[in-house]
């Protein structure tokens, strides 16, 4: 998942962050660790979209073609998918 993708990344950048405490200069650590922190999000967006893009595009393919057991199994995907959505909002 993404979340958890970021979660963990951002907890490795804070670490190191953490570890870089002792530095006189602390106001560029903190401009570089959230630099880094801003990228890592770019990043994770960047993946979840194209997720949600991908998504919705065999969505799309199934419910147009013109196999009634393609649009089936998307139709009772999608169900499953909003039901899973709604379990753990």
């Amino acid at each position: 998942m993404a979340v958890d993708t970021f979660r963990d990344n951002a907890r490795k950048i804070l670490a190191h962050a953490l570890d870089d405490v002792d530095n006189e200069n602390r106001d560029a650590v903190l401009d570089a660790y959230t630099e880094a922190l801003t990228q890592l999000y770019a990043v994770e967006s960047y993946n979840l979209l194209n997720e949600v893009i991908a998504d919705a595009r065999t969505r799309l393919d199934a419910r147009l073609s013109p196999d009634p057991v393609r649009q089936t199994i998307a139709s009772v995907q999608t169900t499953v998918q909003d039901l899973w959505r709604t379990i753990f909002k």
